[in-house]
């Protein structure tokens, strides 16, 4: 007896069919559109068209496994119907767009509850919505409740809409990738340093309500170079991401685990009342790193130093609080491992620190600070447009890192009268001629003066300078705080444009570039130094960028992308439109002659 007897076989056709809806499916999903809020550009795209074919009802509907959901929907008072008496789910499988002149005289349609009741459909008219890889996720369709011939013209004209909707469903799929990709951490997907400042400020401000306690801890592997150097960076990054799974497994849902750089995670750990909280979590962190990893076949224990800052115990200032736990991490390392809380005694500034700090309340007097100033081209071109002033300090004993100094200056107060230094400077620059339009970078800290919009305002008229020669650049974190948007319309109001410095590094850019007066947009160099490398990450690279100018382009920014040091980057970034272009390639940053 053979097994099976009686059973049809299945058809190769049918298993092709099949493994199609498959791949579409996952297309529509991709896309992460379905039952997500009305959204203004799709409910004009069907509003215009209802008008453009004087038809009653129109609707961008998308076929969902067993549904057709509609994202937007004029004139049909429901907003999702079964797939199976859906007249969009027949156009996606055939070509071209599909009429139905008399839905009453055609075969299968005419027994649909929608055309034999509400709303009584009798013709019909749908085109596809198309990605770029063929699949066929929805229609853009037209009903009517009478009779009605569609022409050659009319067809053409509904792909066209189509064509719209499909082109705002990719863009806003742009922005989403952007957005993603620039709070999250690429190789573990746990949020970044941009996401978890963010959660850090809102936790905070919930525990100013609440009275209770927010905890921060860095967390640091120890000896991570080690397995680098035995095992090779692919089997670290493979740890990384083992390491974020399970420190995501011991702590609590409300908890927030992020990558900060390298070896290096920071736990943001809310609702603590007292220290037998942080406690428990501590305890569970070591319980779960008490198992050993595998690399290959190879056993590997990983062990960590901790460092843990309380909120608003230890400071109420973030960058403090964090300053606190890296602090307290460091003496945890020099312990061997292990955790350790925050000790003001034991956690002081270092020594270096301290002199660094008194050095540079002197500095300004002893004339100890420069001003660099490196070229921005045309893309095209390659015509210098203008130069960003960048501040350098060089001290008897050599030049001090911006790095290093700049968080000290911001931290200690410092940065208010360096910026007005700065300022002047600048335009005293443009003043005599040598320099036609300068950039300045400006702290958060210096928005923040309630005089800054008044000071700048001083000083173009005291010099005579033309305001639109000067570009202020503010870093994302200046666009957290909802007071500079009125700050930033001030400025722009004496003439004075802005630009969002380092873009994708920051807070929230997308929030910046939709709702603030910003005027050109500086790509970050993390986001270009990849580009050029035949690897994964270069092509990932290109690509981001590539969305960030779509979008920046769509809002009337132009963009500049910072870091360029090679002709292929350049070339590759001309390619996909950015406007300006900074980087060693075209000139390092140099003191006038």
């Amino acid at each position: 007896m053979k097994l099976f007897q009686g059973m049809d076989p299945i058809e190769p056709k049918d298993v092709d069919l099949a493994h199609e809806e498959e791949l579409r499916l996952a297309a529509l999903r991709r896309y992460g559109i379905l039952d997500t809020p009305p959204e203004a550009q799709f409910d004009h795209l069907v509003e215009l068209a209802v008008r453009v074919f004087d038809m009653p009802m129109s609707q961008i509907t998308l076929v969902d496994e067993d549904r057709q959901w509609f994202k937007a929907n004029y004139g049909l008072a429901t907003s999702e119907g079964p797939r199976s008496e859906s007249f969009c789910s027949v156009t996606i499988v055939q070509d071209g767009v599909m009429v139905v002149p008399d839905a009453t005289q055609h075969e299968q349609f005419r027994t649909y509850p929608n055309v034999l009741g509400e709303p009584h459909i009798r013709s019909y008219a749908g085109a596809p919505l198309i990605t770029p890889d063929g699949y066929k996720l929805g229609t853009f369709c037209l009903i009517g409740t009478e009779p009605r011939e569609f022409s050659e013209k009319d067809q053409d004209l509904l792909a066209s809409f189509a064509q719209m909707a499909m082109a705002e469903l990719k863009l806003r799929q742009a922005l989403y990738d952007v957005s993603h990709m620039a709070m999250n951490d690429a190789l573990t997907g746990l949020p970044n340093r941009v996401q978890f400042r963010q959660q850090l400020i809102e936790a905070c401000r919930r525990a100013d309500v609440s009275g209770e306690k927010v905890v921060v801890g860095l967390l640091d592997l120890d000896r991570f170079k080690l397995i680098n150097d035995t095992f090779g960076h692919l089997a670290g990054d493979n740890l990384l991401k083992d390491v974020a799974r399970r420190l995501k497994e011991a702590t609590a849902t409300s908890d927030v685990v992020a990558r900060m750089s390298g070896d290096e995670f920071v736990l943001l750990l809310t609702d603590v009342r007292s220290v037998v909280d942080i406690a428990l979590v501590t305890k569970r962190l070591q319980d779960s790193f008490a198992l050993p990893f595998l690399i290959g076949d190879q056993e590997v224990f990983v062990h960590w130093s901790l460092g843990l800052s309380v909120y608003p115990d230890d400071a109420r200032e973030l960058d403090a609080l964090l300053g606190h736990a890296d602090a307290a991490m460091y003496r945890a390392k020099q312990a061997g491992g292990g955790h350790t809380a925050f000790q003001r005694q034991e956690d002081q500034r270092s020594t270096l620190q301290v002199e660094r700090l008194t050095a540079l309340h002197r500095a300004l007097e002893r004339e100890e600070l420069r001003l660099y100033f490196q070229p921005v081209v045309h893309a095209e071109s390659r015509a210098v447009v203008a130069h960003e002033a960048l501040l350098r300090w060089v001290r008897p004993s050599g030049m001090v890192s911006p790095l290093d100094f700049i968080p000290l200056a911001e931290t200690s107060g410092l940065i208010v009268p360096i910026g007005r230094w700065v300022l002047r400077q600048a335009v005293d620059t443009l003043k005599s001629g040598r320099l036609q339009r300068l950039s300045v970078n400006v702290s958060a800290v210096e928005i923040r003066q309630p005089d800054f919009v008044e000071h700048l305002r001083w000083v173009l008229t005291e010099s005579g300078v033309e305001s639109r020669r000067v570009l202020l650049e503010l870093t994302e974190s200046s666009m957290l705080e909802p007071r500079f948007a009125a700050v930033l319309k001030e400025i722009n109001t004496l003439g004075v444009r802005t630009a969002l410095d380092d873009f994708g590094n920051g807070y929230s850019s997308l929030t910046a570039l939709t709702n603030l007066p910003v005027q050109v947009v500086k790509i970050d160099r993390s986001f270009t130094a990849p580009i050029g490398e035949d690897t994964p990450a270069g092509h990932k690279a290109l690509e981001l960028v590539r969305g960030i100018v779509t979008i920046a382009t769509a809002l009337g920014l132009p963009t500049v992308a910072e870091g360029i040091e090679t002709s292929e980057q350049a070339a590759l970034l001309l390619k996909v439109g950015c406007t300006y272009f900074q980087g060693y390639l075209f000139g390092r940053p140099e003191p006038l002659a």
